[in-house]
């Protein structure tokens, strides 16, 4: 039972959608519009649609801190239903190998960085659990 458990509660996991301000976001859509709304410009707010007072907001609500979840931003003044549905219409149109992280590489060479360590630390782990079964027969 526990076994099935903890099957159904990783397979919830993999669709982690979530609802904020009436607005449904997937799990791609929240981070994405997450990234967006911490590193947008007032003028690329202004080119979705969203309002002059409300853009300003946006920007200058990031001063002080990132945004950290969808849900700070739902509550910037001026931020409602309209103005988080076209954000996160936005989010869809980011293109990843344009962006760079804090070491200048795109999402695309972080995602591999990691891939290659994880596949290590596993080759790693793996040859070391073999030895010590080996070591003990």
């Amino acid at each position: 039972m526990k076994v099935l458990l903890t099957l159904f509660l990783f397979l919830i996991s993999l669709n982690a959608d979530e609802w904020i301000e009436n607005v449904h976001f997937s799990d791609y859509e929240l981070n994405a519009s997450l990234y967006l709304c911490n590193y947008y410009s007032y003028q690329d707010f202004k080119d979705l649609r969203i309002s002059s007072t409300t853009s300003k907001n946006l920007v200058n609500d990031r001063v002080s801190y990132d945004y950290g979840y969808m849900y700070d931003v739902a509550d910037v003044s001026g931020v409602g239903t309209k103005q988080l549905d076209y954000i996160r219409r936005a989010s869809h149109l980011i293109d990843w190998n344009t962006y760079t992280n804090d070491f200048g590489m795109t999402l695309h060479q972080t995602n591999f960085i990691y891939a290659l360590l994880g596949a290590l630390f596993g080759f790693l782990w793996i040859s070391v659990f073999t030895y010590l079964i080996i070591r003990e027969v």
